[in-house]
């Protein structure tokens, strides 16, 4: 090509190069923030099952037949974290009543000794921050299943 005719093509190069630039920054931050959300949802499981965890200490180390008689009265029960904004809403459901019906949340139980049946299901409600800081938002409630719980009520 003659010097004529080659001006302004490095202008046209600079802009397409600059614009499959741009194009690959785009996916870079789409992958990251896809990678963002997903860190963040597996955090919330790993603070549901510890926060279980601490919820049923109580119920797992008892040894009368009524434990859970004693126990249930504290649930629905809200733990608070240091910051304020971490607050997790912990409640304890018997899955079923021996026939396999599903019985509601903190439903009124007379145990006798050795009959509690398992498994026992713990529903947790995860609080983690939405776009804006200020606003925090409820993940769907996490299941935690305890399996063979009988043991632990029997007299």
């Amino acid at each position: 090509m003659s010097d004529n005719k080659q001006h302004g093509f490095t202008l046209i190069e600079v802009l397409v190069s600059l614009l499959v630039f741009s194009l690959g920054l785009l996916g870079i931050a789409l992958y990251t923030a896809s990678g963002l959300k997903a860190s963040s949802s597996n955090q919330a499981r790993a603070t549901s099952v510890y926060a279980a965890s601490l919820a049923m200490e109580p119920v797992l180390y008892q040894t009368r037949a009524d434990c859970l008689s004693a126990v249930l009265g504290t649930f629905p029960r809200t733990v608070t974290s240091d910051n304020g904004k971490d607050n997790y809403t912990i409640n304890l459901v018997r899955a079923s009543d021996g026939s396999g019906t599903q019985v509601a949340a903190n439903n009124a139980i007379s145990v006798s000794s050795g009959t509690w049946v398992s498994p026992l299901t713990i529903t947790l409600g995860v609080p983690y921050p939405g776009s804006d800081s200020k606003i925090y938002t409820v993940y769907p409630s996490y299941t935690v299943v305890l399996e063979n719980y009988t043991a632990a009520c029997n007299a």
